[in-house]
């Protein structure tokens, strides 16, 4: 009936999102349909949901809950005739078992299911089992065997046209079985073809920034260990080559299509009132949820609501883009070699610094003209504990009086990063002033500048050695500066101080006000504009030609959601028509042609994480609309401070400072000013520079 379609439709949907590593979508589609499934005499929809679930719980390394999701299914299926569920929910089992370092439960699950796939005619299946046993093998040491059955398995599964994300990983799982056969060569040809398979895989992606995103971050081990054999095999430039086919890939894509004009000026009558009517569903929604007082009993179903809206908005563009041929002409920008970047990007006076961070071990590049140096560094989780502990004491507010000592206490807890994260690449730096940094992982919440190399209390900050910027990737930065348009032909636009709506929980910032005044007193009134109080609105963002300015400014309140970017937006000023929020989705629309863009306001740097490609938020969505750079923040700061820190940040750039040299020494006037608290990083380093520093 309707129901069973529905159950089918959503875990269809779900398991298309779940294959190109969109887990998150995944999940929410998969948990909409399980319900659903429940109230179905046939047990076998709510079994299929479940394994579903099992997967992306699997491929999520959330191995207790994967584990229940496959008991749950095997109860429900059992007594049932034998299929190719059966075999399916075997590996699985077998799977969370590795896992779970079970591997004697492992081994008998992979072979139930290896007989049970010969038993069916199933040789995709048994591909793919072979692939998976091949890496229990190589984990507990039998690497002959685990060579022989990789072999194997990948040999059936390209004559089967099997998927070419899993092909990566049977691929990969081979070369490391070669590495420790001490067969080098034979190992990295094994890497160079699960790295192409994994560009084909990208290509067969969902065209969604989060679904391209995460099939690299979920293959991020394809990448490291390639990287791990370079070095070893002491080839660092082509490791690095390796690294920037890693870093911000979705980025890279979604920066070639944004090129293209706006949908909405393509959009017939029927299109543009369909879109109107899921944009005004979601927005419906999201104030609803936005309300003070909502009841507790309301926001599960509301939230089930504005999931839904936005899966409605998202297949509904998929839709167009699909019926548009110019999306197919659409080359992106492919990563550049060092040589390329040596020569394109850096002068003598700049290093680039990359890093990539893996499980078991982590590394870093420094790029000068002409030179590639490399480091290994420790592993992903000894980092994250350190940048926490680091971000935590970073980003607490204090007064004058505790200053002092804080920040003593702040630099003894910072060495062990320095001397983690910097002290290796310092032979190298001799001849730096500036340095552009591309992080991962955790260490894309750190303000480098603030690290400190020593406890002593004249030890200096890096900020006051370097100036320091950000990038996605080389290679992004590079793509960026070819976007560039002809000069804007005015100096800023501003928004400021937008009175919230009543309902809210936000309060005013009466000094960003003051900020706005002071940033535009720096200009003359025909080259500036600024929108202030209620005038501070969304139709005002949307109307004025934002592509004449060449900064744009907003001095508000942030909203970020990590776990949905797209919620993620700057709030204005409440209008008839608009709930107030400029959304990523918004933000992108917009045309810009800035050098800058300002988000002045708490934690506007920050996102979604995924491995390789960096925070997945506001900042990339400002670049995607023209804007060569973004400044962000990676805390919540103090509104006076940073009016303060504005104007000179603004006064720098009217002097004809480049853009990382204007913030780096705003920066300096609050470390070096005459308010002791102001010396903390607290105040002064929460704001970074991300894109184009010149």
């Amino acid at each position: 009936g309707i129901k069973n379609a529905e159950v089918l439709a959503l875990g269809h949907l779900g398991a298309m999102y779940a294959e190109t590593a969109d887990y998150e979508k995944a999940e929410t589609l998969l948990n909409e349909a399980l319900p659903k499934a429940r109230e179905l005499s046939d047990p076998e929809p709510q079994a299929t949901i479940l394994m579903r679930l099992a997967y992306v719980a699997k491929e999520r390394e959330q191995w207790q809950a994967a584990l229940q999701f496959c008991q749950q299914a095997e109860a429900l299926i059992k007594g049932k005739p034998r299929k190719l569920r059966d075999i399916e929910l075997l590996y699985y089992f077998a799977r969370v078992y590795v896992g779970l370092k079970q591997y004697d439960q492992a081994r008998a699950r992979f072979e139930q299911a290896g007989r049970l796939a010969r038993e069916l005619h199933a040789p995709q299946f048994g591909a793919i089992l072979l692939g998976d046993y091949a890496e229990l093998q190589r984990k507990t040491g039998q690497f002959a065997a685990a060579h022989r059955l990789a072999t194997e398995a990948v040999t059936l599964l390209q004559r089967g046209g099997g998927s070419p994300h899993r092909v990566a990983q049977i691929l990969a799982t081979n070369a490391e079985a070669l590495r420790a056969l001490h067969r080098n060569d034979e190992a990295w040809r094994s890497y160079q073809q699960a790295l192409a398979a994994l560009e084909r895989a990208r290509a067969f992606s969902i065209p969604t920034e989060i679904a391209r995103a995460g099939l690299v971050a979920t293959r991020h081990q394809v990448y490291a260990g390639a990287i791990a054999l370079l070095l070893h095999l002491n080839r660092p430039a082509e490791a690095f080559d390796v690294a920037e086919s890693y870093h911000a890939r979705a980025f890279l894509d979604v920066l070639a299509e944004s090129s293209l004009d706006q949908l909405g000026h393509e959009l017939n009558a029927a299109q543009q009132a369909r879109e109107d009517e899921l944009l005004a569903r979601v927005s419906n929604v999201q104030r609803q949820l936005w309300q003070s007082e909502l009841a507790a009993e309301a926001e599960p179903r509301l939230q089930r609501e504005l999931a839904d809206a936005e899966n409605a908005l998202e297949l509904f563009h998929l839709e167009l883009r699909r019926q548009n041929p110019r999306f197919a002409t659409v080359q992106a920008p492919q990563p550049l070699s060092h040589q390329r970047i040596t020569s394109e990007l850096l002068d003598a006076q700049t290093a680039l610094v990359e890093y990539v961070v893996s499980d078991e071990q982590s590394f870093a590049w420094v790029v000068t003209q002409g030179q590639v140096h490399s480091v290994t560094l420790p592993g992903g989780k000894e980092l994250a504990e350190a940048v926490t502990a680091y971000r935590t004491a970073a980003s607490s507010k204090v007064s004058s009086s505790q200053a002092a000592a804080a920040i003593a206490k702040l630099k003894t807890q910072s060495l062990p990063l320095y001397q983690k994260l910097i002290a290796p690449l310092e032979p190298h730096l001799k001849q730096t002033r500036k340095l552009i940094i591309v992080a991962d992982g955790a260490l894309t919440y750190l303000p480098f500048e603030a690290l400190a190399g020593g406890a002593q209390r004249n030890a200096p900050f890096l900020l006051e050695r370097f100036t320091v910027s950000y990038a996605p990737s080389a290679s992004a930065l590079v793509a960026l500066r070819s976007l560039k348009q002809s000069d804007a032909t005015k100096g800023l636009i501003a928004f400021g101080d937008p009175v919230y709506a009543t309902t809210s929980e936000l309060r005013q910032l009466p000094y960003t006000r003051h900020e706005v005044n002071a940033i535009a007193a720096l200009f003359s009134p025909t080259e500036s504009r600024i929108w202030l109080g209620a005038e501070a609105n969304e139709p005002n963002s949307k109307a004025e030609r934002l592509n004449q300015f060449r900064y744009v400014h907003f001095a508000t309140h942030a909203l970020i959601d990590e776990a949905h970017p797209a919620r993620s937006g700057i709030v204005l000023a409440q209008s008839e028509k608009e709930d107030g929020m400029l959304q990523m989705s918004e933000v992108m629309r917009l045309k810009l042609n800035a050098d800058l863009v300002t988000l002045s306001a708490c934690r506007t740097g920050l996102g979604q994480l995924l491995r390789g490609e960096g925070i997945i938020g506001l900042t990339r969505a400002f670049l995607y609309a023209g804007a060569e750079s973004v400044t962000v923040s990676l805390w919540n700061v103090n509104d006076i401070a940073t009016a303060s820190l504005m104007k000179s940040f603004y006064k720098n750039l009217q002097q004809g400072q480049a853009k990382d040299d204007a913030l780096r020494q705003a920066k300096l006037e609050l470390l070096k000013g005459a308010q002791p608290a102001w010396h903390h990083p607290y105040y002064w380093a929460a704001f970074v520079l991300v894109g184009d520093p010149q």
